[in-house]
């Protein structure tokens, strides 16, 4: 039996440009992906990649099994323009779920871009599965939409203008949701397991009332500000590693 420094060893993360994965990489990602999500096809799953800038890449012994893609783009807000980071397919094997291993990676990168862009930075997700959801609260201290209280209408604003440019008419502002119609995928029911999880955890209640068509792909438009003031413990080290890095 491996012991917990061994199997620490074991695990790699790293932030790699899109156009540098490997062939292999990019089979053991979709096949790592279609594991867990339906209705997605390998010519969408590269389609999408090819939009993005770079992958959050978790390994165990040299093998994918995690990562996260995301791109850093700008939108302008009235007279503002704002810097947000758009994540886009995102999973980690099962057996690792409650390893903080791709969050770590993932907060890292972002801190990262922060330093690069060397202004506001936004994290603009949509989401289609309570534990991305819960993130949010537990790593965030302002975000959209708001669990308690009023929301803040200039995250909305901000949010809303990021959705309609990227979604057009797919997304509808008053609810904050993004339907596709036919999905573009979607996590299979064995990996879903909101309604479960919503009668133990009011963020995957929160979440199943503000998407509750999100079993055939529709998604919510969330938005939160990298910040370390917005950031809770948990995600301000990995954070401020990758602003320390990236300047």
């Amino acid at each position: 039996m491996r012991s917990a420094a061994e199997e620490a060893d074991s695990i790699e993360s790293l932030t790699t440009p899109v156009a540098d994965l490997m062939p292999v990489d990019r089979d053991q990602m979709f096949a790592l992906y279609e594991t867990y999500y339906e209705a997605v096809e390998r010519n969408g799953f590269e389609r999408d990649l090819a939009e993005k800038d770079a992958v959050v890449i978790i390994r165990r012994h040299g093998t994918i099994i995690g990562f996260s893609t995301y791109l850093v783009r700008q939108q302008t807000v009235g007279a503002e323009t704002v810097n947000y980071l758009f994540s886009g397919d995102t999973v980690l094997h099962s057996a690792r779920w409650g390893d903080p291993v791709l969050l770590r990676g993932f907060f890292r990168a972002a801190g990262a871009a922060k330093a690069r862009t060397g202004g506001r930075l936004f994290w603009f997700p949509i989401i289609g599965g309570h534990r991305t959801f819960r993130i949010l609260p537990n790593f965030f201290r302002e975000f959209v939409p708001a669990i308690h209280g009023a929301a803040a209408p200039r995250l909305e604003a901000i949010r809303n203008a990021i959705a309609a440019a990227r979604y057009g008419h797919c997304f509808d502002a008053a609810t904050g949701l993004v339907d596709f119609g036919p999905s573009q995928g979607h996590l299979r029911k064995q990996w879903a397991d909101v309604e479960e999880t919503a009668a133990r955890n009011r963020f995957a209640a929160f979440f199943l009332k503000a998407n509750p068509s999100y079993f055939r792909g529709v998604e919510l438009a969330c938005l939160a500000e990298f910040d370390a003031s917005n950031l809770k413990r948990y995600g301000i080290t990995s954070f401020a590693e990758g602003l320390a890095d990236g300047r």
